[in-house]
């Protein structure tokens, strides 16, 4: 099937464009006429579709290895489509790796081959996890009277997508060449991503009323001007998480790669992502990027390097990262030197005292189940709890906890085999980066949500299936 397609699209390739642009050109002018916004969308859906065609067609055949950068750039830049207030939000890198797992398929059966990707250990945890949210269910509904609504399955399908989009990634075949390409890209692109959330505190170009609401509710955060920074999220704690990754591979570049050009973009990357930080009002993100720059500097640069390299690279790194420092102090918002100091001291904030009531509430509900949990529960339960360790504790109990715990704990050692196999510096950056980002997301998931973020989460399966492209699985490596 997909053959017979690709074969005529070659054959008639011509002529099928100039047809179609004519088609769209009279359909266009229909609709303008009728509708401006109409028009508008469907040139964005045709426009849409042809970069699909170029994305997963390349010299006539299906190949799914350039799917990586639409994926992040659609996944980080692009705001959800929000057909209708009773229907959730679709995430464009949903539809774009449905369509690729498709046409992944439909080429497949076309050859006659059987279906196979390639395996990694970590898959069964996707599996184990899906079976602890269906033992919660079984439980709460056979033992402790709590019976399943159907948005209580979407937490199946919510499981599926990442796997879906994990899987497809990590089977893709990248060489470790490539591995700079996408370590550039990943810092341009998330570099786009903070500058929309600087247009946003700024207002340039009027951004906020008319680009910014697809992106966040107006009803709550106003007209956004002059105060808060959400960026391409759809709240200031998520903005101030998606910058965990990038912030870290910067940082990781900045002290190990070689070359001036490299460096010299890399501490210019952090020093914007840590600026964006900087305006963000996130304590938590603050907190999260701390940690993440601790343990690549104070840990992660020991066990790899040695003493006596590490010493020798934190004389000079330390002042530069101080330097650095000072300078953003001197353009940061006034707010930053009063918001985030709060942090260190916990004991006089209205805001985590308030968190610190609600989650012995949260305890009290989990302790009435406390091996099994009580299944999503959405109908009976809440699903705010602003501890999502708290959430997964109440839902799915310990055995669904030490299952999540144990599942990022594989990642984190798989993480450490693949950047001591290998031989390339930009490999070894990303899966140092990804490590600190798991530590620091671990921190931040105190008081926010990281797995049920339908922004965050893929982003990141994103990145490990990426640094999974390049693990050896036949080679026996020494773990950090």
């Amino acid at each position: 099937m997909i053959e017979f397609i690709t074969c005529r699209w070659q054959r008639y390739r011509g002529v099928l464009i100039v047809a179609l642009l004519v088609a769209i050109a009279i359909l266009l002018g229909y609709l303008a006429a009728k509708n401006v916004l109409y028009s508008l969308l469907l040139a964005l859906l045709v426009l849409g579709c042809i970069a699909l065609v170029y994305i997963f067609f390349k010299d006539g055949r299906l190949s799914l290895d350039r799917i990586v950068i639409p994926l992040l750039i659609v996944a980080v830049l692009l705001p959800p489509i929000r057909l209708s207030d009773k229907l959730p939000a679709v995430r464009l890198e949903l539809v774009i790796i449905v369509i690729a797992w498709a046409l992944f398929v439909l080429g497949q059966l076309a050859a006659g081959k059987p279906l196979r990707l390639r395996w990694n250990p970590i898959n069964k945890w996707f599996f184990l996890f899906g079976a602890c949210i269906l033992a919660s269910i079984a439980y709460a509904a056979l033992v402790m009277g709590s019976y399943p609504i159907a948005r209580d399955f979407w937490e199946f399908v919510k499981l599926i997508e990442y796997f879906l989009i994990f899987a497809l990634v990590a089977s893709l075949d990248i060489p470790p060449e490539h591995m700079r390409k996408y370590y550039i890209i990943t810092l341009i692109v998330f570099l786009c991503s903070a500058a929309f959330g600087f247009a946003q505190f700024f207002n340039l170009f009027d951004i906020n009323s008319w680009l910014t609401p697809y992106y966040a509710d107006p009803d709550k955060y106003g007209t956004f001007t002059g105060y808060w920074f959400l960026g391409t999220s759809g709240n200031p704690n998520e903005f101030g998480a998606l910058m965990f990754l990038p912030a870290s591979l910067a940082l990781t570049g900045a002290l190990w790669l070689k070359g001036r050009g490299i460096k010299l973009f890399s501490w210019a990357a952090l020093g914007i992502f840590l600026l964006a930080l900087m305006f963000n009002r996130s304590r938590a993100a603050a907190v999260g990027v701390i940690a993440a720059a601790a343990y690549i500097i104070f840990f992660k640069s020991f066990v790899l390097f040695g003493s006596g390299r590490t010493i020798r690279m934190l004389l000079w790194a330390v002042p530069l990262l101080l330097i650095l420092g000072l300078c953003l102090f001197q353009v940061a918002p006034d707010f930053f030197s009063v918001r985030i100091p709060t942090a260190l001291d916990l004991s006089d904030d209205t805001s985590w005292q308030n968190r610190l009531v609600k989650w012995e509430s949260e305890v009290d509900i989990w302790k009435q189940s406390p091996l099994l949990g009580w299944g999503p529960a959405k109908e009976t339960l809440t699903t705010v709890t602003d501890n999502e360790w708290l959430l997964f504790l109440k839902r799915y109990g310990v055995l669904g906890v030490l299952v999540f715990i144990l599942w990022f704990a594989s990642i984190y050692r798989t993480l450490s085999q693949i950047g001591c196999a290998t031989k390339n510096d930009y490999t070894e950056i990303f899966c140092t980066a990804l490590q600190a980002t798991l530590i620091a997301y671990a921190i931040y998931m105190i008081p926010s949500n990281v797995y049920h973020s339908l922004h965050l989460m893929p982003i990141l399966l994103i990145f490990l299936g990426l640094a999974y492209t390049q693990r050896q699985p036949t080679k026996m490596v020494r773990q950090s």
